[in-house]
């Protein structure tokens, strides 16, 4: 059984890399482009799944090619795909991204299949046997996706799982009062700057304490606040904490976010510190930021554990040597033993190819 199940979107990213992103009307010729599994749902599981965590995903994709790719990747590294729904009719969510070279991303979504997840085919066993729930803030954006997502956290809160939410841009900025309703429920949130501060309504810049102090009003257990190239702030009912960001050659911040999610989640059920949870998310978003894409590309134990030895000896990480070691034990543990799956696999494998491909009352031949 997982122990952690995550709700949200699968997606396929359209990437290409600009030399600048264009005014209205004009054109910038791409330097590369590329295609990879996404959406924020998926990125989390997946490096979830390579940090020796038991996942498993809610969400819904077509049947379709583009479904093919990404869920042979996020099966490849170990996450449960048992409860995927397959839509008949909608094409697997599709995101147009664009880079430009600081490593930013501009992103044109279509959410196709993600948005018909379908809550009367949710399995209430599969999360009340959980640890926790991780949803995404896309899976609120309409229903009945929206529904099964708040089916969930109902399940999750009767069940006494931990709930942890990423709240996404969107979310925070269109349903902002549906999202402070949900902060009583939720244990862990992580917002990026922009989503902390539109939640909190605030049209200019706040300051750390104030917004620890009001998501901490709610009740939540923990605030992270993702401050990227800088690292992030944790809030607690017992105190704050600023951890530094990790230096790295920022490629493509896709997936940065998604990873450092999958970091903290992993951390906190592996026991570790606050403090080293922060460390070990702020590791996974920077090392995200420093390749092409999400999916596959993304990082697992091993990249961590390289990326700490190469800078433990700055001074700036002089403090933080007992968390240092504690990430680097419990990845050590991950690695050795063999949780995430690799080698080259199929495109199609005949198991997923028959559920994707086959039809209610038969295949495509009947």
């Amino acid at each position: 059984m997982p122990q952690v199940v995550v709700l949200g979107d699968v997606n396929v990213d359209f990437i290409a890399h600009l030399p600048f992103y264009p005014q209205p009307g004009g054109e910038s010729v791409a330097r590369r482009t590329y295609l990879c599994s996404g959406g924020s749902a998926a990125n989390t599981a997946l490096v979830l799944a390579r940090c020796g965590v038991q996942v498993g995903l809610m969400a819904r994709v077509g049947r379709d090619a583009l479904a093919a790719k990404t869920l042979m990747e996020l099966t490849n590294a170990g996450v449960d795909d048992r409860q995927i729904q397959y839509d008949s009719e909608l094409v697997t969510g599709m995101i147009f991204v664009a880079v430009t070279p600081d490593g930013e991303r501009t992103m044109f979504s279509y959410r196709g299949a993600n948005a018909r997840l379908e809550p009367a085919l949710l399995q209430p066993a599969e999360i009340a046997c959980a640890s926790v729930l991780h949803v995404s803030g896309y899976a609120l954006l309409e229903s009945p996706q929206r529904d099964a997502a708040l089916q969930a956290l109902d399940i999750a809160r009767q069940a006494g799982l931990k709930v942890s939410l990423d709240v996404g841009i969107e979310a925070a900025q269109s349903l902002k009062n549906e999202v402070r309703d949900l902060l009583p429920v939720v244990d862990w949130i992580l917002p990026n700057e922009l989503e902390a501060k539109s939640l909190m309504g605030y049209a200019d810049r706040v300051d750390v304490a104030r917004t620890m102090e009001w998501f901490l009003s709610y009740g939540l257990e923990a605030i992270v606040l993702k401050l990227g190239g800088r690292g992030c702030v944790l809030g607690t009912p017992e105190g704050i904490l600023s951890i530094p960001a990790f230096d790295v050659g920022v490629r493509d911040t896709t997936g940065a976010g998604d990873s450092f999610n999958a970091g903290f989640i992993a951390g906190r059920l592996g026991g570790l510190s606050w403090g080293a949870c922060g460390l070990l998310a702020n590791a996974l978003g920077g090392l995200a930021a420093s390749v092409d894409g999400a999916g596959a590309s993304l990082p697992g134990p091993a990249d961590v554990i390289r990326l700490l030895d190469r800078q433990r000896g700055e001074e700036r990480w002089q403090v933080w040597q007992e968390e240092v070691r504690a990430v680097r034990t419990f990845l050590g543990q991950v690695a050795s033993g063999g949780c995430a799956r690799t080698g080259t696999q199929p495109f199609f494998s005949q198991a997923l190819f028959s559920r994707l491909f086959s039809w209610q009352g038969g295949d495509l031949d009947g």
